[in-house]
């Protein structure tokens, strides 16, 4: 199952939001033959831009999504009058509704903390409140640009932003279908011999270590959602992870060890 696990380096982590930057061109960019009036495109793109990042419906300073706005500054080269929090990015909205919102974030697994980040209701100056949703129902479809651009999307959770969402266009450096969970019946972590005795040897070593069944939730053997997952990135490591890679309670030893 090692032999299946993916790492992605603090270099690649850079590389692939870079790369997943970079795809929104594929949309920007209109006239991509015509050099001087590509670039001239792709510049007012970025002046125009506003980076803002993914939070959830219970945000913390620990957010993965607060190392890319960081990125976004130091990898990509924005501006940092131009990376907002989500409420400061609604301010300018409401002052000023034009422009492009992209949001970052390293991982999606369901979709559903994307999903928060949309519909999760701020307050704004003037004892006003809205939300991303709101503020686009208001304002219009039409007036402002939305994109996300996290490194890597399961087939699912991009696919529940996009019927949640269908105004937010996203563009994740790699896409994972389902055979890349270590529970699937197609699972690409398992040599074909192992299929289907694979999943239950993690059923079985995870009941040892006591990890608990919770149907997909938060802490269950199956990882968030029933993803179960075999990947990690250098800062961190999402919830849709397995937990036998993770559980750290002086009995098992684990993979992965969160930094002190």
């Amino acid at each position: 199952m090692l032999e299946g696990f993916t790492f992605f380096s603090a270099e690649l982590v850079e590389a692939m939001f870079l790369g997943a930057f970079h795809n929104v061109s594929q949309l920007v960019v209109q006239n991509k033959e015509n050099y001087f009036s590509a670039s001239t495109q792709w510049s007012r793109f970025i002046d125009s831009l506003v980076v803002v990042r993914v939070e959830g419906h219970r945000s913390s300073d620990a957010d993965s999504g607060y190392i890319f706005t960081r990125h976004a500054r130091d990898v990509l080269g924005i501006d940092e009058s131009q990376i907002l929090s989500p409420a400061q990015a609604l301010e300018r909205l409401r002052q000023s509704p034009k422009g492009n919102i992209i949001f970052v974030d390293d991982f999606v697994g369901s979709g559903e903390q994307f999903e928060d980040t949309w519909v999760k209701v701020h307050e704004l100056s003037g004892y006003s409140y809205a939300s991303f949703k709101s503020t686009v129902a208001a304002i219009g479809s039409n007036t402002v640009g939305f994109f996300y651009c996290p490194l890597v999307a399961t087939e699912t959770g991009r696919d529940h932003i996009r019927n949640v969402c269908p105004l937010v266009q996203i563009f994740p450096a790699h896409v994972l279908p389902e055979s890349y969970s270590a529970l699937s019946p197609q699972s690409v972590i398992w040599r074909d011999d192992m299929r289907e005795s694979g999943p239950q040897f993690i059923q079985r070593v995870s009941n040892r270590a006591g990890i608990p069944d919770m149907d997909g939730g938060e802490g269950c053997w199956r990882g968030y959602r029933k993803l179960g997952l075999a990947l990690a990135f250098s800062h961190g490591w999402p919830d849709a992870i397995l937990p036998i890679f993770t559980l750290d309670d002086g009995k098992w030893k684990p993979l992965l060890k969160a930094a002190a």
